[in-house]
């Protein structure tokens, strides 16, 4: 668990950083092409930096649970079926998570050799955000999955905070 807390550290640090970036990269980008100046490279540097925020940021939501749910229906069910149920839609998250990382990384391969616009950088840099973001989500699920059936308890409506502490 120290492991994993390390990682979400440095995955949350990073996301800021890239985040913090990107907002400053394209205000000077706006305030130079206002003066005559513009930075051509900013928006391929922002695409790439963006794809990786995107990708880190939705592990850390899934990890709080502040992805969008309606639990007006399961919330009416026994604690057992609604157990049942965030375990099912747990199984569906990590195949798709599964699947999506098995296509991320082959895309990533295939754009080894496709460059952004403006400068020599590949763009698997920015491509392999897909499988990195989504194996990160992939623990994440794994961890859910692990603390809900060591609790028995459902986090659905509830809303309770997972993080490892």
């Amino acid at each position: 668990m120290a492991i994993l807390k390390t990682v979400y550290k440095i995955e949350e640090t990073v996301s800021e950083i890239l985040m913090a970036t990107i907002i400053l990269l394209v205000f000077l980008a706006a305030m130079l092409r206002w003066f005559g100046y513009p930075i051509v490279w900013s928006v391929d540097i922002a695409q790439l930096l963006f794809g990786w925020v995107v990708f880190l940021g939705a592990d850390m939501a899934l990890r709080n649970n502040n992805h969008i749910g309606i639990d007006i229906l399961i919330a009416k069910f026994p604690p057992k079926v609604q157990n049942a149920i965030l375990l099912a839609s747990y199984a569906l998250i990590g195949a798709f998570l599964a699947v999506i990382t098995v296509y991320g990384f082959y895309l990533s391969v295939i754009n080894y050799e496709r460059t952004f616009n403006t400068f020599e950088l590949s763009y698997s840099y920015a491509t392999v955000s897909v499988p990195v973001g989504c194996v990160l989500m992939l623990t994440t699920v794994c961890t859910k999955v692990a603390a809900l059936l060591k609790s028995g308890k459902t986090d659905a409506g509830a809303q309770q905070r997972t993080e490892v502490s």
